[in-house]
Parts: C-alpha cells; sequence; structure tokens
C-alpha cells in the first residue's frame, strides 16, 4: 500500500502538462514558400520525417516524466514494508532502570552500562516525526528530543533508589497515549526485578521488554538497627541480611575507621553484634559486608548514641517490684540515682512515669492533674482480662496483662503511643511524662515476676522516659517526616530546612544525618539507606509480565526489539528512488536533445 507524507504536493502534477502544450505549439507551422533552390531537400526531409517524430515525442514523454517523478517525490510516497523501511509516527516512550540493582556487575561489565547502550540503540532508530520520552529511575516520564536523550542518557549511573518498575511503566504509557501521535510504545530497558513489578492498571500502549542477562547471586544488608536506641555505654546492633543468594559473608561494625565487632551470616539470617563505646555523644555507624557483584546493598549506615546512665527515684506509690527493680540497676551501674525520672503514682513537676493510683479514690485528683498539664490521654475505666503487649520492640513484647484502665484521649501534638494491648493503648508518652494503665504488680501484670521485668525496666528510665532523641529512617530522595523540635537538617552539603508541616526530602545520598534545634542541640538523626527489596534480583517470566504489563507485553531479546518495535509499520520512502529516476530521465532527455540536434545541423 503505497501513501503519501506530503498530498498537497499531488496537485502541482497539472505542471506535467505544460511539455505537451510547448510540443503542440511548436507543431504549429507557418506558411510555406517554396524557392527551386531549395526544393531538393525537401526529399531529404521526408526521408528524416519519422526518426524526427520518434525522437520529438520521446522527449516530450521525458520532459513530461521528469516534471511527474518530481511531483511525487516532493509529495513522499510511502509503501509499507516488511523489513527496513522508515516507521509510522510514534510516540515512544523508552524506561531505562538505573536503580541500586542495575549496578550489579555482569561478565567484567556494569548491567546498567549495557542498558544505557541498548537505549542508544533504540534512540538512534528514532525519527524526526517521532515523539519521544526517557523515564529514569525516579519513574517520571519527560519529553525529549533525540539530542536531548543522548545527552541524559551520557550522565545515566547506577542510583541508591528503588524503581517500581509496574507505575515507571504505567506512567510512560499515559504520557504516549496522551499524544496526537497514531502509534504508541513503551520500551523497557531493565534488570525486570520481580519484586518491582506492582500490580495496578494494564498500561494502554504496547510494551516491549529486552531481556536481559541471567543475575548473579547476591547478598546484602536488609537493615541494622541499635538496641537500645540509647547506649549506656553498650549496646547491641541487630543486623539482618538478605538477597537473592545463599553463600554468607562477613559483616563488619565500624564507627569512623575503627571496626568494633564482626560476624558472619548469610542471606536470611539474623546477627547481633554487641560493641563497647567508652565515649559519649552520637556517632555515625556503617555495617558492611564483603563485596560481592552489587556493591550498593552491602553497607547500612546508622547513628548511635551513647549517654550517661539516666538517675530515678521511685515514689511510695510506684509499688514494692518497681523500687526492687530500681534498686537492682542502681546496684549495677544501670541507672543513677537522683530525681531526673520520678516514677510514681502522682503526677510530679518533672520528667517522670505515673501509674494508676492505689487508692481508687485518688483517680478524679490524677485526672484533673493530668488535665491541668494539658496531657492528652486520661485513665478511664477499670477492666480485667488478658491481653498481650504488643506495638513495641523491647523485652516485655507479648506479656500478659490482666488488669489496666482505658486510657481515654488522642496522641494529640507531640504525643505517642508507645505500646498497646488488645489494639488500645497501654503505655503513652507526651512531653516528659510517660502514661502506663496498669500497676506494675502481680495482680495487673505478670511483668513484676517474669524475667523480662528488669530489662523493661532499664528500657523505661533510660529510654523512653529520658529520650528526646529520635531516629528518623527514610529511603534516598523520599519525604520523612521530623520530629516537631527538629528544625535543620546537617549534611555534608550544608543544612536543610524541613517544610512548615515537619516534612522534609531525603538526601539521595545513603548515610546518618543528624537533626539539630533552633538553639542548635542534636536533638536526633535521619539514616537513610537503600530499599532492601533491590538486593533481590530474581527477574519476573514472561507470564508475570504479561500479567501486569499487559497480555501483548513482549519479552524480546536484541533481534526481537529490533524486528517488534514500531509495531513492525515500518514504510520505505520512496522519494529517493524517484529523484533517481528524474535524474536519470533528464540525461536520457539531455542525450537525446544533444544527438538530435548534431544531427539536424549536419
Amino acid at each position: 500500500m503505497i501513501a503519501f507524507l506530503q498530498p498537497l504536493w499531488l496537485l502541482a502534477l497539472s505542471a506535467a502538462a505544460i511539455p505537451a502544450l510547448l510540443h503542440l505549439r511548436q507543431r504549429h507551422n507557418p506558411p510555406t514558400i517554396l524557392f527551386p533552390a531549395v526544393r531538393y531537400l525537401q526529399q531529404t526531409k521526408r526521408e528524416h520525417s519519422k526518426r524526427l517524430k520518434l525522437r520529438n515525442l520521446l522527449l516530450l514523454m521525458l520532459r513530461t516524466l521528469i516534471i511527474i517523478l518530481i511531483v511525487l517525490a516532493a509529495a513522499r510516497p510511502v509503501a509499507t514494508v516488511q523489513v527496513g523501511g522508515v516507521h509510522t509516527p510514534t510516540a515512544l516512550a523508552i524506561v531505562v532502570d538505573n536503580s541500586l540493582s542495575s549496578g550489579v556487575v555482569l561478565g567484567g561489565r556494569r548491567l546498567s552500562d549495557l542498558l544505557v547502550e541498548r537505549a542508544r540503540e533504540v534512540v538512534g532508530r528514532v525519527s524526526e516525526s517521532d515523539h519521544l520520552w526517557l523515564v529514569l529511575a525516579d519513574g517520571v516520564p519527560h519529553r525529549v528530543s533525540r539530542l536531548d536523550a543522548s545527552r541524559v542518557l551520557d550522565s545515566v549511573a547506577p542510583q541508591p533508589l528503588r524503581l517500581d518498575l509496574g507505575d515507571a511503566v504505567r506512567a510512560a504509557s499515559s504520557a504516549v497515549t496522551g499524544d496526537i501521535l497514531p502509534s504508541h510504545e513503551v520500551v523497557v530497558f531493565s534488570d525486570r526485578q520481580a519484586t518491582a513489578l506492582s500490580p495496578g492498571a494494564t498500561p494502554e500502549a504496547r510494551v516491549l521488554v529486552w531481556q536481559a542477562p541471567d543475575p548473579v547471586e547476591n547478598r546484602g544488608v536488609d537493615s541494622a538497627r541499635a538496641e537500645p536506641a540509647v547506649w549506656r555505654p553498650a549496646g547491641t546492633v541487630i543486623v539482618a541480611v538478605g538477597g537473592s543468594g545463599s553463600a554468607p559473608g562477613a559483616i563488619q561494625l565500624r564507627i569512623g575507621n575503627q571496626e568494633l565487632a564482626r560476624a558472619v551470616a548469610s542471606p536470611g539470617e539474623r546477627v547481633a553484634l554487641r560493641p563497647r563505646v567508652l565515649q559519649r555523644g552520637w556517632f555515625r555507624a556503617d555495617v558492611a559486608m564483603d563485596p560481592d557483584e552489587l556493591r550498593m546493598d552491602d553497607e547500612w549506615h546508622l547513628a548511635v548514641r551513647v549517654a550517661e546512665p539516666a538517675a530515678a527515684h521511685a515514689g511510695v506509690g510506684a509499688g514494692r517490684f518497681v523500687r526492687e527493680g530500681l534498686s537492682v540497676l542502681q546496684g549495677s551501674g544501670r541507672v543513677g540515682t537522683g530525681d531526673v525520672v520520678v516514677l510514681d503514682d502522682r503526677l510530679m513537676s518533672g520528667r517522670g512515669v505515673m501509674f494508676p493510683p492505689a487508692d481508687p479514690a485518688m483517680l478524679g485528683a490524677a485526672n484533673r492533674a493530668l488535665a491541668a498539664r494539658q496531657f492528652p490521654w486520661r485513665f478511664g475505666d477499670r477492666v480485667t482480662g488478658e491481653w498481650q503487649l504488643g506495638g513495641m520492640v523491647g523485652p516485655a513484647a507479648g506479656q500478659p496483662v490482666l488488669t489496666r484502665h482505658v486510657l481515654e484521649g488522642t496522641a494529640g501534638a507531640g504525643g505517642q503511643v508507645l505500646a498497646t494491648v488488645g489494639g488500645e493503648p497501654w503505655m503513652v508518652r507526651n512531653g516528659d511524662l510517660v502514661l502506663i494503665a496498669s500497676r506494675i504488680e502481680q495482680d495487673w501484670t505478670v511483668l513484676p515476676v517474669s524475667a523480662a521485668f528488669v530489662p523493661f525496666l532499664d528500657l523505661l528510665v533510660n529510654e523512653l522516659a529520658t529520650s528526646s532523641s529520635v531516629v528518623v529512617r527514610g529511603l534516598p530522595g523520599e519525604p520523612v517526616e521530623l520530629p516537631s523540635n527538629a528544625s535543620t537538617v546537617l549534611g555534608p552539603e550544608g543544612p536543610g530546612h524541613a517544610t512548615s508541616e515537619g516534612r522534609y526530602a531525603a538526601p539521595l545520598k545513603p548515610g546518618v544525618y543528624f537533626l539539630a534545634s533552633a538553639a542548635g542541640d542534636t536533638v536526633g538523626a535521619l539514616e537513610v539507606n537503600h530499599d532492601p527489596r533491590e538486593s533481590l534480583l530474581t527477574p519476573a517470566d514472561r507470564r508475570s509480565l504479561r500479567a501486569t504489563l499487559g497480555a501483548d507485553a513482549e519479552l524480546l531479546d536484541d533481534n526481537g526489539i529490533t524486528r517488534e518495535m514500531f509495531r513492525g509499520n515500518r514504510r520505505a520512502d520512496l522519494s529517493g528512488m524517484l529523484i533517481a529516476a528524474a535524474v536519470l530521465a533528464a540525461l536520457l532527455e539531455l542525450f537525446l536533445a544533444t544527438a538530435g540536434g548534431r544531427r539536424e545541423s549536419r
């Protein structure tokens, strides 16, 4: 089938009548007067008349053909072909996965370099009549020219980001299907991680996915956290190892250039590293594994705070078990003596932990004191049953609770639920006060007669009741919510500031960034680390791709991408052939005209 890209030029075909009109005008002969001297030439003229008529007819046809060929070439005729040629104008989106997992080394070469190389080949096939979008690890389609796409690809490198491949392809499809061009396609160059194919609406555009080389086994650090949050002075770092392999690797805990602990673990395992830090203050710590083919997931950054043990005092209303447990902690040096933290069943003016009053008649007075302090919770009805402590990480998690008061109220500004029972608040904090819904006695909870009691009391005094610093965790580039007392994020490129709502975009570079108050005090830390799902390199198969990206989605090798791009609607542009034919016809016309002129001269 032949079509014309510039059909208005066909109106110029009327110019093909010009040679015929000129020819007819030349055939209009003037009156003939015969002279005796030239009568002998008439015989010669009759002998050559047939040859001259044939030459003139050929010249007429060639001149007409030249005009027709030039006009048709200007109209740009195209014909559908099976291979080669140009294609229907297409809105094309190219997804290039430069997320963390693309940094894996395959055969001595980074996968991201191979993905960029294949993307360049596709960009090279884009014509001036196409519209082009480029999607990188941020998942946002950007409209670009061919030159701009080449420049962007020059700087593409693996980023510590996670690409949701399902969302990225859907966004690319929405961009191209909203374009005015008749054909819409999305070409994906990715390691097609199975964990990155999120479900969603089926893309309207046709999706072609390049088949990357088979992945290698990989292990990486999935998480690392300090327990407790404040060390006094020792603590534990719990490390989880993940990945898609099974080979073990060595793990190191470092602060600066000093190695503090070492262990060995395989993907799927957790290990505890127990260093001892003698200095006090905030520290940037790093957990690192032996390097493998994917280096960017072999390290995890965390903040460690080391402080003096808190000083605490138990009032008479705290109960016998709290007083004895606090005495044990003071004897071992885990808690100091003093009134920094007061544990009692009455409200204190400073920092403390409050239990329900031992005398039920004092419950109203306790609630009035809480209201005067603008505490967002109050003691409600006393209920009995059997619940398990939840919503907290620590030694008391899962411990039974038999009696409690219902805590009425909401978290409010700055409030926090520290533990729950039956899905309802059991231990809450607001400002300097921690409120617990049960007394620490045997008929209220089994905590005082369990092995978890003293560690729970240690956690309560040294962290929950005294820690005004907060560790916030986030992914590179993702928004996080900072505590209300943090006004500045201290980074290597200068201080950053949260929005009025306390939102802050985490830096792209993984690491630990300390939080400072308006007065300049360090009030917390922001830990930025990679998404552990990027360590899982297992690729999605053809069935999974079609289930997520549509039944028309194709998984193709290099030849398949070349064959299937632009939906196979390739068209050969015939303009060049027509111009060549017009030149050939002009040369033939010139030869006939000059050869005939020489014969007539003789």
